[in-house]
């Protein structure tokens, strides 16, 4: 009861933390700007990032696997209802095979909500689309958000996963909540994905983790490929770097892996620059939808340069 009664205080700080941010570095600008940011962000173009990705071990027949990966939508004062045709109509023009939506769907609004569901019910792949929660989820009402995700049918991962079935091969997507800190992302990857001898054998592993530090735990459990967001690329990037090698900005010195394709061996992580907004300018840092190609064997044009 005690812990219980701790841990809606902490929710409710977060919340009021995160109500002053939103006042301070987004709601103060957009009105200094007489609204001029607000109708920036509902123009710019959203891009499309495609990356190869090689996975030595990776079957023939899973050869080309596209996975679409959006993240960070942050429907609320930034990013409105009205844009998400397009972020959805942008999302299946991929014709990808499989879908990872990985967290910050809303942001400090659960009116939205329902508009949010159903734009995202108009995602399709035919082996599937997959969600986690971010920590905007949670900061409006996490189990209001998950409730609305499984009511329309959606595939929401919390801690679990899902084997699929493809041209004889399987592939395991599992999914964590959201977590800060390393000792509880290691936890969460290893309910989602222990114990090793209850789960079928997977030809390809992925993982959903809205923080991308689940890459660690992540690898030690043989995890190929884990898709993250959370960090926007940090909003701020000189020298159009998109990792900590060859770039600085904020997401550099904020988050170990801020923007872009990391490799561990032949384990992978793919962080996205996002959807989406908490604070209403991006420099050198657009916005994006990937779109990663699995390949078998490395191609000569394809850059791995990223640590």
């Amino acid at each position: 009861m005690v812990e219980e009664t701790q841990s809606r205080i902490r929710r409710s700080a977060k919340r009021i933390k995160a109500h002053l941010r939103h006042v301070a570095l987004t709601r103060m600008p957009v009105r200094l700007t007489s609204g001029g940011l607000t109708r920036n962000r509902m123009v710019r173009r959203l891009g499309i990032t495609r990356r190869d990705i090689i996975l030595p071990d990776l079957p023939d027949a899973l050869d080309g696997l596209r996975i679409g990966h959006l993240s960070d939508l942050h429907v609320g004062d930034l990013i409105p209802p009205q844009r998400l045709p397009e972020i959805i109509a942008a999302a299946n023009a991929l014709e990808a095979d499989l879908i990872a939506v990985t967290g910050d769907l809303v942001d400090l609004h659960l009116k939205v909500l329902p508009q949010v569901v159903a734009a995202l019910a108009d995602l399709d792949a035919p082996l599937g689309v997959y969600y986690v929660l971010g920590n905007h989820d949670h900061l409006v009402d996490g189990g209001q958000v998950a409730a609305a995700l499984r009511d329309a049918g959606l595939n929401l991962l919390v801690n679990e996963q899902r084997m699929v079935d493809v041209r004889g091969c399987a592939i395991r997507v599992s999914g964590i909540d959201f977590a800060h800190r390393p000792i509880d992302l290691t936890r969460l990857v290893r309910r989602a994905i222990q114990p090793l001898h209850q789960r079928p054998v997977a030809d390809l592993s992925l993982l959903l983790s809205h923080h991308p530090d689940g890459f660690d735990p992540a690898c030690r459990h043989d995890v190929d490929l884990t898709l993250a967001g959370h960090t926007h690329g940090g909003h701020f990037t000189l020298f159009n770097g998109r990792g900590r090698k060859g770039s600085l900005g904020l997401g550099s010195l904020a988050f170990r892996y801020p923007r872009g394709l990391y490799r561990r061996g032949h384990r992978y992580l793919y962080v996205t620059t996002g959807v989406g907004s908490w604070f209403p300018v991006r420099f050198n840092c657009p916005p994006e939808i990937a779109c990663l190609t699995l390949r078998s064997q490395a191609d000569a044009a394809v850059d791995l340069s990223h640590p």
